[in-house]
C-alpha cells in the first residue's frame, strides 16, 4: 500500500476549497495531505477525523483537531486505514503560551454551584460532549466560515481562566461582544443538533456542520431555530443576550473539530 504525507497550507485549496491555517499546537488544527490509493479513514485515538478529497489524483486532505490540554512532550498518532490495511504516523506539536486571565462573578454560585445545581450541571455536560463529539458523513460546500456576529472578538481562545482567583477550564472559544438583540448567524450550513437553557452556557445552540466539525453559541437572548432545523451560511439563528454566567452582553462561539475545542479564527482569515 503506498501512503505518504505532505503538509498543506491555507493558501490551499480542495476543488475551490479554502482550507483552515494549518495551526499544530494545542488549539489548533492540523492539516495534511495524504497519498492513498482509496480514501481511507483517519483516526486520532477513537476519534475518527476529517478526510477530503484532493484535486489531485491520489491525494486526501486530512484536517484534525488538537485539544488544548494535549501535551506537547507526548507524540500525536494518526491511525490511516485503507483497504483493511492499517499505517501509523507519529509527530511532535508545537507548543502555544495561553494568557492568564481573572474574572470577578457577582453570582457566587455561578463559580461554585450549590449540590443542588450539581445533576442538572452534569446532564447538560454530557449533552454538551455528546453534540461536540458527533461525527456524521456530510458533504461540505466549503469551510471558510462567516463571523456568527458583526464585531470583532473582544476576548482570545485558549485563556487560563480564573473565576473570582478559582482555577476553571481554559476559555474554549472566542468571544464577541455587542448589545443584547445583535443578530447571531450560523458561520456554515449545517444542522441543530442541540439547544436548550444551560446553567452556565446560558442559551445555547449547537450547530453540526458534518464530518466532525460542531459549533457552538452561548449565552443567547433568543433562539430564531429549533432541534433539527437545517440552516444555511448567513442564516440568522439567535440573538446576543447575557443569560448563563456573564459579566456583560455578549457571544461565546465555539467550534469543536473531532471532538477537540479549536480556535474558530482558524476557520477565517480576517481574525480581528
Amino acid at each position: 500500500m503506498r501512503l505518504s504525507l505532505l503538509f498543506v497550507f491555507m493558501t490551499s485549496m480542495l476543488w475551490g476549497m479554502v482550507l483552515p491555517e494549518n495551526a499544530p499546537f494545542p488549539g489548533g488544527v492540523i492539516v495534511q495531505e495524504i497519498e492513498a490509493a482509496e480514501r481511507p479513514e483517519v483516526y486520532h485515538g477513537k476519534r475518527r477525523l476529517m478526510v477530503l478529497p484532493s484535486e489531485k489524483a491520489g491525494r486526501y486532505v486530512v484536517i484534525a483537531g488538537i485539544g488544548l490540554n494535549q501535551r506537547v512532550s507526548a507524540p500525536y498518532k494518526l491511525t490511516i486505514k485503507e483497504a483493511q490495511k492499517e499505517q501509523f504516523h507519529t509527530f511532535y506539536l508545537e507548543d502555544k503560551a495561553y494568557k492568564k486571565q481573572y474574572i470577578t462573578i457577582k453570582n457566587k454560585r455561578k463559580v461554585t454551584p450549590k449540590k443542588m445545581d450539581m445533576k442538572r450541571i452534569n446532564d447538560e455536560s454530557r449533552r454538551s460532549r455528546k453534540a461536540l463529539a458527533l461525527y456524521t458523513p456530510k458533504k461540505f460546500i466549503d469551510l471558510s466560515m462567516v463571523r456568527p456576529v458583526d464585531v470583532n472578538i473582544s476576548d482570545d481562545f485558549g485563556k487560563r481562566r480564573y473565576f473570582n482567583n478559582k482555577p476553571r477550564r481554559p476559555h474554549s472559544g472566542v468571544d464577541m461582544a455587542a448589545p443584547v438583540g445583535t443578530p447571531i448567524v450560523a458561520p456554515l450550513g449545517g444542522q441543530i443538533v442541540e439547544m436548550g437553557a444551560f446553567f452556565f452556557n446560558g442559551n445555547v445552540i449547537f450547530i453540526d456542520h458534518g464530518l466532525g466539525l460542531v459549533s457552538m453559541y452561548c449565552h443567547l437572548s433568543r433562539f430564531d431555530v429549533k432541534k433539527g432545523d437545517l440552516v444555511k451560511k448567513g442564516q440568522k439563528i439567535g440573538e446576543v443576550g447575557m443569560t448563563g454566567r456573564v459579566t456583560g452582553p455578549h457571544l461565546h462561539w465555539g467550534v469543536s473539530l473531532n471532538g477537540a475545542m479549536v480556535d474558530p479564527r482558524l476557520f477565517f482569515t480576517n481574525q480581528k
